[in-house]
């Protein structure tokens, strides 16, 4: 059965927690014979495909969505379920997101990537669709989850990984913050509007960022934070206003403390930068069958002044960008 949404404009209580008048699936509004079919495939739609196990006496739940730009939120609320992804629930569908699961009530066991952790009331956890998990709650619960798309994220993979199934307690940290944020965004984000949308996207990206900075460094080691500095880079090469200031804060470090984790490999921000564009828009020129303009691959890498990128160019390669251009290929 497909994906059937319920618009109820009435707030609504069950399980003594409010849940916002969003368009919501609802196995209430299904006899029992279809409900618990209708149910897997919702829940499927609006989170990954999983296997989705109700306990078999009784099935009840409830899923309100919406967007925030790229970024997918969800409030699930149900009785006692098993879900797990499989290998080949990946290989039917993979959105590659990271998600941030705010417990807001129920007790749950977590499994992924060889770790296993128990969430109670207010905890945050990161988990990846890209590999198996498996949740196990313990009786009724409710989930508020941030579906965020991992190519967003200035974070190498192996940090990613690395935190996964690991329990942050809200009353610590970073995760202090951003529990409130998520409960907040759940409750306004139909209010929210659109022009506003990106902002709001960016200001998540930088808390998963900061959540995952907090498990990665929790002994301050420089390699971390040049890590992401290093990937934020990457990331936002087209920005030509890109500055060390931007990076700094993208990785909620000082500006000061940035210069000296570059320094400890004899190079400047600003001097990474600009090595990270001109290989970009080195790779472009070179590429067989790439005949895009010069002027649009300087641009595409955050150089649109013509006469600083033939320059720069020059200096870093020995010949101009038309020159090499021209070269001959092996």
């Amino acid at each position: 059965m497909g994906q059937q949404l319920v618009l109820d404009p009435r707030p609504r209580l069950a399980h003594g927690w409010p849940m916002p008048a969003w368009p919501q699936i609802d196995t209430a509004n299904f006899p029992w014979p279809d409900r618990v079919e209708y149910w897997r495939t919702s829940v499927c739609d609006q989170f990954v495909p999983l296997a989705v196990n109700p306990d078999a006496v009784e099935l009840r739940g409830r899923v309100a969505g919406w967007e925030i730009a790229e970024t997918r939120l969800r409030r699930i609320r149900a009785t006692r379920h098993m879900f797990e992804r499989r290998a080949r629930d990946i290989r039917a569908g993979d959105p590659e997101v990271l998600h941030l699961l705010l417990l807001d009530h129920g007790r749950t066991l977590v499994e992924q990537d060889g770790r296993t952790a128990t969430l109670t009331p207010g905890d945050l956890l990161l988990y990846d669709s890209t590999r198996p998990f498996r949740f196990e709650t313990d009786g009724d619960f409710q989930f508020t989850i941030c579906l965020l798309p991992k190519r967003l994220l200035p974070v190498p993979e192996s940090l990613q990984r690395n935190c996964t199934a690991r329990v942050f307690k809200s009353e610590d940290g970073v995760a202090a913050a951003l529990a409130p944020l998520l409960t907040a965004l759940a409750r306004r984000a139909s209010d929210t509007d659109p022009s506003q949308q990106l902002a709001l996207q960016h200001a998540m990206v930088n808390m998963y960022v900061a959540l995952m900075a907090d498990e990665n460094d929790s002994g301050h080691h420089p390699s971390v934070h040049l890590s992401f500095a290093k990937s934020f880079v990457v990331r936002n090469l087209g920005n030509p206003k890109l500055s060390p200031s931007d990076v700094a804060a993208a990785c909620n470090i000082s500006l000061s403390y940035l210069h000296r984790l570059f320094a400890t490999e004899g190079i400047t921000v600003a001097g990474y930068l600009r090595e990270q564009r001109l290989q970009a828009a080195y790779r472009d020129l070179v590429a067989p069958s790439f005949a895009e303009p010069i002027s649009r691959v300087a641009e595409r890498w955050g150089l649109p002044d013509p006469a600083h990128f033939n320059r720069v160019f020059k200096n870093r390669f020995g010949v101009t960008p038309g020159e090499l251009r021209r070269a001959p290929r092996p």
